[in-house]
């Protein structure tokens, strides 16, 4: 979970805006919605802590900045207890191994196994990082809950599913169905697990995207990067469930905690995340007015908040490519074209986004 940031509620002095040449455009400078950063580059400084990002903190020093970020972070979640890991694939390996020892000492040790729904769109979609070779970790490439519920034995330890799917597609996954995960995980005394990675810290237009439905967790794995500081992650979990916790826990990079501060903070910064909402509905509108405009070129439009997709009949790579040479960075996903601004987008950047996909779809027509 790192990034740097700067007054994210400001405006830029002077927005990105497209230029248009000849039958073309050309953004001015790279416009990045393919969800690689949470923030703009323009928009981000040295984080706002106590000490420099790149000095170095004695394991006390560490051990307290991240007892502080863990402080943060629990009052606005669901979670008790907060964990903070140096990758998603340490907080994923923590997550499997706690509900484990969790299911051991309340007297069922044979309690290991997990049930991860991808779900019927993501057909090649695999494991998180790091569970791979745990064969008592199986995948579930269906939403049906008969389906699901006959998966369920007495080895069963949780459930796994991200509220919204972007390994090899897109897919927003109803609210209907992660409550029907809940109570079958209540049912069972089964833990049910949220993978927010991607649509966790705001990119939903709420802190999380769980947030939206009212199902809550009972753990959630958190994680972001970026070119600023080293990779952190985050376990989140229920008070209950922490009782399969070990003491002791990978060390954690003094500048990436120092980096989470500053991303929380931003994040926690009154406005903030109701301005991620107004530019959220911007973006949908925008995108909308263009689908109806192109429904030669589109088939369908889905999304959350900072997270939309356009689907297309047949592969989105060339779309893709076509948008980067204009300096719009994009992700295609199959046949979906994925549009995941940072939090930090301005209108303009949309309008030029927006504009240059139009021109696209304008130039393919002919």
């Amino acid at each position: 979970m790192s990034a740097t940031f700067s007054d994210s509620t400001s405006e830029p002095d002077e927005p990105i805006k497209p230029v248009v040449v000849g039958d073309t455009c050309v953004a001015a400078a790279p416009l990045d919605f393919s969800g690689s950063s949470l923030f703009f580059p323009e928009n981000s400084s040295a984080p706002c802590t106590n000490a420099p990002t790149g000095s170095s903190q004695s394991a006390p020093e560490a051990a307290a900045l991240s007892d502080a970020l863990c402080a943060k972070i629990s009052p606005v979640s669901f979670g008790d207890c907060v964990f903070l890991l140096p990758s998603e694939a340490d907080a994923w390996r923590s997550a499997v191994e706690m509900v484990r020892r969790y299911h051991g000492v309340v007297g069922r040790p044979k309690r290991r196994r997990f049930i991860v729904c991808v779900g019927p769109s993501d057909a090649t979609a695999s494991l998180p990082p790091c569970l791979e070779g745990d064969d008592e970790i199986v995948i579930l490439r269906t939403d049906d809950h008969a389906a699901l519920q006959a998966e369920v034995d007495v080895r069963t330890a949780g459930i796994l599913i991200a509220p919204v799917r972007t390994q090899a597609g897109f897919e927003v996954v109803s609210g209907s169905v992660l409550a029907r995960l809940r109570e079958t995980a209540d049912e069972y005394g089964l833990m049910l697990g949220f993978d927010e990675t991607f649509c966790g810290l705001g990119r939903s237009g709420m802190l999380w995207a769980h947030e939206w439905t009212g199902v809550t967790p009972d753990l959630m794995i958190v994680s972001h990067a970026s070119a600023d500081a080293p990779p952190l992650a985050a376990l989140v979990v229920t008070q209950r469930l922490a009782r399969g916790a070990l003491g002791g826990s990978p060390l954690v990079n003094g500048a990436a905690l120092l980096a989470g501060h500053a991303l929380v903070d931003a994040l926690s910064t009154p406005g903030f995340q109701e301005r991620v909402q107004s530019r959220s509905w911007y973006l949908e509108d925008q995108l909308s007015a263009l689908f109806y405009r192109r429904r030669a070129a589109f088939t369908a439009l889905d999304g959350l908040g900072l997270m939309q997709a356009l689907r297309l009949a047949g592969d989105a790579e060339p779309m893709r490519a076509m948008l980067a040479e204009h300096g719009i960075l994009t992700r295609a996903m199959g046949s979906v074209l994925g549009l995941f601004p940072p939090l930090t987008v301005e209108e303009s950047d949309i309008d030029a986004a927006v504009f240059c996909i139009d021109m696209v779809c304008a130039q393919e027509e002919r």
